[in-house]
């Protein structure tokens, strides 16, 4: 008698704390996904969440498509985290409650039972498994999140989903990128927003020894500051950063609200500076050949040009 009783209160108790498992489980679960889902919806009211470079090619029907696409993901991912989550608290709580009676059942069937679990969840789900205790931990992290823009292996784009299994990102150029959550865990990668949205965006380039650097500068900040990609809370900056055997090498660098305004900063100053540098006779390197000349002389001596 008082065996079966030691066994209610233990049942009662490991359901108790099931129960409450379970609670808690629900209430954080719902906290953590409305708390991205109101993240997702007002950074998606910007283009270049759903793009890494800013783009008009999408109708306002599309771009509310992408949105609700993008929101409908999040959702559906804390909906299966949260179902699988269930599963895990009643599968533990399935094996305590058959714990007193282990003993009582034969050796030969219990171990035939464990033999075949362990075989199932250790060879045919194991890249299941994987990937879904991946997902749910990248879920949770503040590391990587849907809108973040990434540079990883050669690849520039925002994270378009983070699901159960797999993290797709949108490059560039639009095209996916599909990971393994598995893999994703362990790679390295660049996140361009992860603090903040601003980027500090610089370019490198080179001139001539005869240049006069006053002017370089001049030209250059004035260019990066006309640029309509840049934020103009603080005015560009000029560095020299070496000297090479046939150039200076410099740097201009300036802010912009977004790592897509960053691009497209980067490659106006670029072709800007380069169309001031040939306005204004500023070479790039001291072996500099004018191919307009008919004999041009680079560097004191005879051109191979005729």
């Amino acid at each position: 008698m008082l065996a079966d009783l030691n066994i209610a209160v233990y049942l009662g108790g490991v359901t108790l704390i099931a129960v409450v498992a379970y609670a808690w489980l629900h209430v954080r679960l719902s906290s953590f996904k409305d708390s991205r889902v109101s993240r997702i919806e007002q950074l998606v009211k910007e283009p270049e969440a759903t793009a890494a470079i800013p783009t008009d090619v999408l109708s306002d029907k599309e771009e509310r498509h992408e949105r609700h696409k993008i929101i409908r993901g999040v959702k559906s991912r804390f909906t299966v985290i949260r179902r699988g989550l269930t599963l895990c608290v009643a599968a533990v709580w399935l094996l305590a409650m058959i714990f007193p009676f282990v003993g009582r059942l034969p050796s030969t069937m219990l171990s035939i039972v464990i033999a075949i679990s362990t075989a199932v969840i250790g060879i045919a789900a194991r890249p299941l498994v994987e990937n879904m205790i991946s997902g749910i931990v990248i879920s949770f992290s503040k590391q990587l999140r849907v809108g973040d823009t990434l540079s990883m292996d050669g690849q520039y784009g925002t994270v378009e989903d983070i699901s159960i299994t797999h993290t797709k990102i949108k490059t560039w150029d639009w095209k996916r990128y599909v990971i393994p959550n598995s893999r994703m865990l362990n790679k390295e990668f660049v996140n361009l927003t992860l603090n903040d949205s601003l980027l500090w965006a610089y370019l490198e380039f080179s001139v001539s020894y005869e240049a006069d650097l006053d002017e370089v500068g001049r030209l250059a900040e004035e260019v990066a500051g006309n640029s309509p990609h840049h934020n103009a809370q603080e005015k560009p900056q000029f560095w020299v950063m070496r000297m090479d055997s046939q150039s200076v090498v410099c740097w201009i660098a300036a802010w912009a609200d977004s790592p897509g305004e960053a691009w497209n900063l980067k490659s106006d100053i670029a072709v800007n500076l380069s169309r001031a540098f040939r306005e204004n006779g500023i070479k790039a390197h001291t072996a500099y050949v004018d191919l307009g000349q008919k004999n041009p002389s680079p560097a004191g001596g005879q051109s191979s040009f005729e």
